[in-house]
């Protein structure tokens, strides 16, 4: 009886000394991740509305929690656009996606900020298709002086830009092979939210 209460006593100050272990690591890593994850979002901004560096941002929020931003130019008091960021389950995890549209609708730009889709194919949607052949990459390599390539759009969600939000559906916007889960679910989730701002206005 003592040997399983020895036993267990030790467990438990494992259990407790890992566990404050744990949270300590998390007390000292949360500012470091929560900066990361807004460097994260400025990056995403410029790419979804690249137009809208230096414009104004406002929160639109219901229950304190931000449901999307208005754009506004300048003094401007009309909003040119709309920033919002679309969720929903994928394959095997929760795409989160930050949309940049215009007040008719017609998106500006799409960027993946989150997923854990399976790679190879649901991960597929950040994957950036590349035309360069061996013979191209040797020599830039060796060439000097050579500008860096600039950051491509991956082919997904480069589908949508240009395109209305109430327009989009599967018949314009081709899906990942092997992957339609995952890519229905950034269709859904980005066309969703976009009508629930442009039917809020």
């Amino acid at each position: 009886m003592n040997n399983i209460l020895r036993f267990a006593l030790v467990l438990f100050i494992v259990n407790l000394v890992a566990a404050s272990i744990l949270a300590g690591v998390y007390y000292i890593t949360k500012p470091k991740i929560e900066l990361q994850e807004k460097l994260l979002r400025e990056e995403a901004l410029t790419k979804v509305m690249p137009e809208s560096v230096g414009d104004r941002l406002e929160p639109v929020e219901d229950n304190s929690e931000i449901r999307h931003w208005r754009v506004f130019k300048g003094s401007d008091t009309r909003a040119r656009g709309y920033v919002f960021i679309a969720k929903k389950y994928g394959y095997s995890s929760v795409i989160e996606t930050m949309v940049g549209m215009k007040t008719d609708g017609t998106i500006t730009g799409v960027s993946v900020l989150n997923q854990n889709e399976t790679p190879g194919l649901g991960a597929k949607i950040i994957e950036v298709a590349s035309n360069k052949t061996v013979l191209k990459a040797i020599k830039e390599i060796f060439s000097k002086g050579e500008k860096a390539q600039k950051e491509l759009t991956p082919y997904f969600t480069g589908q949508f830009t240009g395109r209305n939000i109430k327009k989009i559906d599967a018949s314009n916007i081709d899906a990942i092979t092997g992957a339609t889960i995952s890519s229905k679910a950034v269709l859904d989730s980005i066309k969703e939210k976009g009508a629930e701002i442009l039917n809020a206005r």
